[in-house]
């Protein structure tokens, strides 16, 4: 339920009532029309946070129809019913609190949305607090982009001072939907997003990161293809090392079993 529409509902319903009551029996039930309204009023000027408040205590599922992006998510398909529920109302509220911006775009559409949030879950899942503050705004463009950090084309950054992570949106999508040829630019940047906020975390992990060699064992992805991709010279091995945690678990647990394992304690001890 949208409790702002439901306030809207009820408003609207109270200045109905006001007027049928005034042509019925010929006394005026203004107070009954203009209380509503002013409350209607405010409500519109605080429905974000109206929203937000009230979904954080009654977080609504996802709809159906949007499982299948989900199930493109290791770390999804391998919960149990309780804790798929639990990464669908976290990508809702996480989806709910970001602003999607199009460059050359005219909308973003609901499935990368959703793409995006349940990146954002899944590097966050092990913890209470499942929002990264400060990184709120999502930019996409069309094609590889520079910008004045990085004077050179490229398909994904992560940019502090303005808060904001920016992607190319087939290269996205397309690490997204194949994680096995592609590094997850989704959780990639926001394994950063979430060792700029934390720290701690990215010091934890240190002594648990993939040298290159290791991450192309596992995944057939060579440095230079890595910087290819990506567009950048520097890239972020511990944040690279969470991605293929979070997307090729298995195999990394079998080959790396102490570095797996040295990841995993450090996410489960649930203190960004």
């Amino acid at each position: 339920m949208d409790p702002v529409r439901a306030t809207y509902l009820a408003a609207l319903c109270l200045i109905l009532l006001g007027a049928v009551l005034t042509w019925q029996t010929g006394d005026t039930y203004t107070w009954l029309m203009l209380l509503p309204a002013i409350a209607a009023a405010g409500v519109y000027t605080l429905s974000p946070q109206i929203r937000w408040w009230y979904w954080k205590r009654n977080p609504p599922d996802l709809p159906t129809d949007m499982a299948p992006i989900l199930e493109r998510f290791p770390l999804y398909r391998t919960l149990d019913l309780a804790g798929k529920r639990d990464f669908r109302r976290r990508a809702f509220l996480i989806r709910e609190a970001t602003e999607y911006t199009g460059m050359a775009i005219e909308n973003i559409p609901p499935d990368v949305r959703l793409m995006v949030a349940a990146s954002a879950a899944t590097v966050t899942f092990y913890w209470e607090e499942f929002l990264i503050p400060g990184f709120e705004n999502v930019v996409f463009y069309p094609h590889l982009f520079p910008t004045p950090e990085h004077d050179r084309l490229h398909s994904s950054e992560l940019y502090p001072p303005d808060g904001v992570i920016i992607y190319t949106l087939n290269y996205f999508v397309r690490s997204v939907v194949e994680p096995d040829k592609y590094l997850h630019l989704g959780i990639y940047e926001y394994s950063r997003a979430l060792f700029h906020t934390a720290p701690g975390v990215r010091t934890a992990l240190l002594p648990h990161t993939l040298t290159y060699p290791e991450v192309e064992a596992l995944t057939g992805f060579s440095e230079s293809a890595l910087r290819e991709f990506i567009g950048l010279e520097e890239l972020d091995l511990p944040a690279i090392t969470l991605t293929i945690f979070h997307t090729h678990g298995p195999i990394f647990a079998q080959r790396f079993p102490e570095k797996a394992g040295g990841v995993a304690r450090e996410l489960a001890n649930g203190t960004p």
